[in-house]
């Protein structure tokens, strides 16, 4: 079986997720990238087998080798670039948050829907082993209905970092 090709817009903050998906061999390969820091652009492509380098996203979109597209640039860009995305008939993963208005989550909702085309809203932690073990146990019952929850977040700068803003 041939790698899912993938192109990433956004090589800031989130490129871990983009180094995780990039496998090759393993089922999929990142073969484009953009960024809109040329520094940034540079310092990154050598982290992956990219033969493809732009800082427009809409250059990117414009390649047919292209299976699937990752979108991880900051969260007031979301809405404008998966929607050009799903335009361009390309499958998205866009990271958390959809975008920052109602509007331009419901935009982006009526791109994928007006389009056909797969939108995969991700969370970096829905799909950790410990996180899907909790859900499998809720799931079967072992610790019966839950009532409430209580999270506390420890990951990077913690909650105020992204409550204060």
């Amino acid at each position: 079986m041939e790698d899912l090709r993938i192109g990433v817009i956004g090589l800031g903050l989130r490129t871990s997720l983009a180094l995780h998906a990039h496998r090759p061999g393993g089922g999929s390969v990142v073969t484009a990238l953009c960024d809109s820091d040329p520094a940034v652009l540079k310092r990154q492509a050598g982290r992956f087998e990219a033969g493809f380098l732009t800082g427009d996203h809409r250059e990117l979109l414009a390649r047919r080798d292209l299976d699937a597209i990752i979108v991880n640039t900051p969260d007031d860009t979301h809405e404008a670039i998966a929607v050009d995305c799903l335009q361009a008939g390309k499958p998205v993963y866009l990271e958390k948050p959809m975008a920052i208005t109602v509007e331009g989550c419901d935009n982006i909702l009526r791109a994928a829907r007006d389009t056909g085309t797969r939108l995969y809203v991700g969370h970096n932690m829905r799909h950790m082993g410990v996180v899907r073990l909790m859900r499998d146990i809720i799931r079967k019952g072992v610790i019966g209905e839950p009532k409430t929850v209580w999270v506390r977040h420890f990951v990077s700068y913690g909650g105020d970092y992204y409550f204060k803003d």
